[in-house]
């Protein structure tokens, strides 16, 4: 459990990596700033929610193998709503730029429920 633990964190790590450096460099590039709506604490926040959630989805992937699905969509519904307690209120700056707010939640949010179902799926499947 541990071996696969860290190494999913250390290959999300890397991805969220890289996708922070096109999406910095993009917003840069386009000159919207490329770490204004705390774009560092979005991605921060969905790595650290992400592992810990790997992590739950590890413990019980054999304890309760069966609801395994369901403990997926509650940890996705969860990181939602954590988002919008937390995150949300620092995202928005007033400024009224809803699409900037959206993509800066939605690109590391995507990479991160890409990865995290990309990875429990090829582990269910190493088992069956």
């Amino acid at each position: 459990m541990i071996k696969s633990l860290v190494r999913f964190i250390v290959v999300f790590w890397v991805i969220l990596l890289i996708t922070f450096l096109i999406h910095a460099g993009t917003r840069s590039y386009l000159k919207i700033g490329s770490f204004e709506m705390n774009i560092v604490v979005n991605y921060m926040f969905n790595f650290i929610l992400t592992s810990v959630f790997y992590f739950v989805l590890l413990y019980f992937r054999k304890k309760r193998s069966e609801q395994l699905g369901f403990i997926f969509l509650f940890s996705s519904m969860l990181k939602l709503l954590l988002f919008f307690v937390i995150l949300k209120p620092l995202i928005s700056d007033g400024s009224g730029e809803k699409t900037q707010e959206f993509i800066t939640f939605f690109v590391p949010y995507g990479i991160s429920m890409i990865s995290e179902t990309y990875s429990i799926v090829t582990l269910i499947n190493k088992e069956g």
